[in-house]
Formats: structure tokens, C-alpha cells, sequence
């Protein structure tokens, strides 16, 4: 199973938390304060609800075939949450990036930088598409 850690960032790139993915589905979910005041609610109700997602459905009417999007609950247990979470993240308006296990380690050090959260967002990107033989060594 592969096990990765998605990022979870403000629109201003500002660290909000993380969550621990075992497969595609939510490990664990750490939020800072900020996080906390801006997703919490919303973490409350998908415990026991699931993250909405809309899913496509294709439908056959007169004229050929077209697409309804359909809202789904997904649960935080589900194998299909990650994909879900990051869609909500988008249509949200927030920032994530998700990072191999070996990369944690660097993505800290760039988190102590003195530099804005949208460099260190770009950092974090650059750090995401190393090969992993450059993050083990």
C-alpha cells in the first residue's frame, strides 16, 4: 500500500495541516489552528457523512449521450477519498500537494525558511517531482 502525505494550504499557500493517505484512503488528518478554525466543521461532518463529490454520470437522452453530475458522499475510510478530498480542496479554493514519505523530512526544512508561503509552495513542488532516488540520499 502506498502511503503519502497530502499537504493542505490556504489561497495564500499558508500551511493549514496534513493528512497521512494508507492507499488512497485518510490515515490520519493533523490541522494547525488556522486549519483547525477553517476546516474543522467541515472534517466534523465528513467523519460521519463523507467529503461530497461530485460524480459524473453519463445519461442517454433524444439527441446522444451527455453527463450529470451527481453529489456523492465519499468516506474518509473509502479507497476513493483522496481523489474526492483534493476535489473539494480545488472547488474550495484552497492549496495541497501531495509528497512522497521521503520527502517529508526536506519539506520541513522548507517550511523554516525565510522566505513567503508561495515560494515555499514552489519549493514544495520541485521537492514533490524529485525522483525518489534523490529524496533517499
Amino acid at each position: 500500500m502506498k502511503h503519502e502525505t497530502l499537504v493542505i494550504m490556504s489561497p495564500e499557500f499558508e500551511m493549514l495541516g496534513e493528512m497521512n493517505l494508507n492507499g488512497s484512503a485518510c490515515g490520519q488528518l493533523n490541522l494547525n489552528r488556522e486549519g483547525e478554525a477553517l476546516l474543522g466543521a467541515h472534517v466534523a461532518d465528513w467523519q460521519t457523512r463523507g467529503v461530497s463529490a461530485q460524480d459524473p454520470t453519463l445519461i442517454k437522452f433524444e439527441g446522444g449521450v451527455g453527463q450529470v453530475f451527481c453529489d456523492e458522499r465519499v468516506a474518509m475510510s473509502s479507497d476513493d477519498f483522496a481523489d474526492a478530498f483534493r476535489q473539494w480542496l480545488d472547488d474550495h479554493g484552497f492549496a495541497h500537494l501531495t509528497l512522497p514519505t521521503g520527502a517529508l523530512l526536506a519539506f520541513c526544512e522548507i517550511q523554516k525558511m525565510p522566505v513567503d508561503p508561495q515560494k515555499k509552495y514552489e519549493l514544495a513542488l520541485m521537492l514533490r517531482d524529485l525522483p525518489v532516488h534523490k529524496l533517499t540520499n
